[in-house]
């Protein structure tokens, strides 16, 4: 049976959806897609989610067809996240999964907006994470101290076992296999001594795309005696890794020695590839091998971030309705969604056919052909955006009912990146 306040929740969202329904014309008309996302960006930034999400929303919802579409999703889904709304997250990833799953910016997303993305695929209905950091937090640790605990018992237990069974075996083996046995535990206890951590950032290392990074390596040897280790690093081919000497960057390093104790440090040098996307996460590795016992060999990754500028542009026709021989003017929008300030950004405007520039105004800008406008944006920090307007004349020749629509090139000269998007449509009537 239904209760009662079931059926005032029915009739309360029917209410509601019926609002919405009736106002959505008259918001999606007074609401701007760029503004809403340097709000929505920027409330991001300063750790507002709620209103991230708010506005993040607005934009998914009222304007379907946008540029920022796709950066748009993404910072729903993260704000979600960061709320502790799991259901908004999950549904915003899995849509930007399916309307742009070609996009580079998939690289960015984090794992666990990819979990919440397959359970909201499968049908999962997702709580909330009431509290988000604190009692997770509280949580992990607990059962990581347990996991510890665990092991070191088990460890500890092992290691009686074993002590047990060698002196079991010592009290039967005549002379000659007692000194076979010495041997072997020798041998066996060198190995065991053989102890080397790595220690590495335990924070992903931000750097900017096209430029040089750097990681530190910290080898100390926790044995008992001077240990040697063979040196070699992972990574892809394109960030050209190195391993030098600290504070020597020019000496390459391929081996240490390092006393019992001894602590030093090492220089992973590389070069972030100019064609990385905002977030985009990769892996660098060392390993040492131990030169007495080569099939002994510790390792440690450490994680790279690439920090760049993801520039958009929005071009709209100050009228969706022109005639021939009318002048209107176009705004054209461009915005930075990315980690690092843009710079050396040209803007190239391809007009339609059917018109003609008059003038153009917002900045430094440049006929290069007939049709063509291009600005040049020399910044435009993070979370930024600049304005440019153009007027334009509908030519005569233009037909009844021809839709005219602009193409928009972005070229960031800095990471030698060229993007391309359309323009909102005007109709010739």
């Amino acid at each position: 049976m239904i209760s009662f306040k079931h059926v005032m929740r029915l009739v309360i969202a029917g209410c509601l959806g019926i609002i919405l329904l009736l106002s959505q014309n008259a918001t999606a008309t007074t609401l701007d897609d760029s503004e809403l996302f340097v709000e929505a960006f920027n409330a991001y930034q300063k750790k507002d989610y709620l209103l991230a999400t708010t506005k993040a929303g607005q934009i998914t919802d009222h304007f379907p067809d946008t540029p920022l579409r796709d950066v748009s999703l993404l910072l729903l889904a993260r704000a979600g996240l960061k709320s502790g709304d799991n259901e908004l997250a999950g549904k915003a990833t899995s849509r930007f999964n399916e309307e742009f799953a070609n996009s580079s910016l998939k690289t960015s997303l984090e794992d666990e907006l990819i979990v919440l993305a397959t359970r909201i695929k499968k049908g999962e209905k997702l709580l909330p994470n009431k509290q988000l950091q604190i009692a997770a937090q509280k949580v992990r640790n607990d059962q990581l101290a347990l996991e510890r605990a665990a092991a070191l018992k088990a460890e500890q237990i092992r290691l009686a076992k074993e002590k047990e069974e060698r002196d079991r075996i010592a009290r039967l083996k005549a002379e000659e296999e007692r000194k076979e046995r010495e041997r072997i535990a020798a041998e066996k206890l060198a190995r065991e001594n053989v102890k080397l951590a790595i220690l590495l950032p335990m924070q992903p290392v931000p750097v900017a795309a096209g430029q040089s990074g750097r990681v530190q390596f910290d080898f100390r040897n926790n044995g008992t005696g001077s240990e040697e280790f063979i040196l070699s690093s992972a990574a892809p081919s394109e960030y050209g890794l190195q391993l030098a000497s600290f504070p020597n960057l020019d000496r390459p390093l391929d081996r240490i020695v390092l006393a019992a104790g001894e602590k030093i440090s090492a220089i992973a040098t590389f070069k972030m590839p100019g064609n990385k996307v905002d977030g985009h996460k990769s892996t660098i590795g060392v390993k040492a091998i131990s030169s007495k016992f080569n099939d002994i060999a510790f390792t440690a990754d450490s994680r790279i971030i690439t920090s760049a500028p993801l520039v958009r542009a929005v071009v709209k026709p100050a009228s969706a309705k022109v005639a021939q021989g009318e002048t209107f003017k176009y705004k054209v929008s461009i915005l930075n969604a990315g980690s690092l300030a843009a710079g050396d950004v040209t803007l190239r405007v391809l007009l339609p056919a059917q018109v003609e520039i008059i003038d153009a105004d917002g900045g430094e800008y440049r006929n290069e052909a007939p049709g063509t406008v291009a600005f040049k944006v020399k910044t435009l920090e993070s979370g930024g955006m600049a304005e440019f307007h153009l007027k334009v004349k509908v030519k005569e020749t233009a037909a009844k009912n021809e839709e005219l629509r602009c193409k928009v090139e972005v070229i960031n000269n800095q990471l030698n990146l060229k993007e391309l998007f359309n323009s909102g449509v005007a109709v010739v009537q």
